[in-house]
């Protein structure tokens, strides 16, 4: 295997790598905007910690 033809297989192979990277972060980006919402919806929605620590407290 000539060094030519390493460095064009290494190539690829960063090109592949650079793209399951990006695919990656695009999905962790969607899962964290999911939690966020979800977050926010447990703490302002019917039911939510702030209903539960009004009844709590009396309020």
């Amino acid at each position: 295997m000539s060094e030519d033809d390493v460095a064009a297989r290494l190539a690829v192979h960063e090109a592949v790598c650079a793209e399951r990277w990006k695919q990656a972060n695009d999905r962790l980006g969607r899962i964290e905007m999911v939690l966020a919402a979800i977050v926010l919806l447990l703490l302002v929605g019917e039911g939510s910690v702030v209903a539960v620590l009004r009844r709590m407290l009396g309020g």
